[in-house]
């Protein structure tokens, strides 16, 4: 069976719980924790949210020895030069970039096309790749998106030089046997990705994170 590895994202999407705001030291602190815990990546924030946020992902990718750290970066050429600019000091660090793909999502929050998504993506992972080794692509509302056009856009992640391939359930929408046929579709037709790492991120809004987890596994 392939290694599973653990990616821990409570220092960021953690973090966007009510009354979960956590200062720079407590979230140095509790990197240490999660690393002790023997997690393979922590994503430490999102660079270019606040110079507060910078600041903490530069403290952790400093310190914090033995894990992958990544920080997160929209699609933008401004966002992924500020997350490698923070995991300067990271002994392995990681830019992890997001766009959102589903129709929805596209028309409603970005005003975007989904030819102007897909260029997006490539340009943004090119520019990732530039800068450091390891580049995590996430389809935002993946589990929401056209599972052509979904194809279309992760296989050009992948060409560009992704070596983590990121398909998130944003709102919690899925269940067990979507993810799964859903995982099973994408390895069959994306050309390459079987290569890389494919990650599962699934939220518990109706109380299947766990389950989706396993059936992505």
């Amino acid at each position: 069976m392939a290694r599973i590895t653990v990616f821990d994202t409570t220092l960021r999407d953690g973090e966007q719980s009510p009354g979960a705001t956590l200062t720079a030291m407590e979230k140095l602190r509790m990197a240490h924790e999660i690393a002790g815990l023997g997690v393979d990546v922590i994503e430490a924030g999102f660079a270019a949210s606040s110079p507060e946020d910078a600041a903490s992902i530069r403290g952790i990718a400093a310190e914090v020895r033995d894990v992958v750290i990544t920080a997160l970066a929209r699609t933008t050429p401004g966002d992924i030069e500020a997350a490698a600019e923070v995991l300067e000091g990271a002994e392995r660090g990681r830019i992890h970039t997001f766009i959102a793909t589903s129709d929805i999502h596209l028309e409603r929050k970005l005003g975007i096309s989904r030819a102007e998504c897909v260029d997006r993506a490539g340009e943004a992972v090119t520019q990732a790749r530039s800068l450091v080794d390891d580049v995590e692509f996430s389809a935002e509302d993946a589990t929401r998106t056209d599972i052509d056009f979904l194809c279309e856009v992760i296989g050009v992640a992948v060409s560009a030089g992704a070596t983590t391939i990121n398909i998130p359930d944003t709102v919690g929408y899925a269940v067990p046997a979507e993810i799964s046929k859903m995982f099973g579709t994408l390895l069959v037709r994306v050309p390459g990705l079987a290569d890389q790492v494919l990650s599962a991120h699934c939220h518990d809004d109706l109380g299947l994170a766990v389950a989706n987890s396993l059936a992505a596994i």
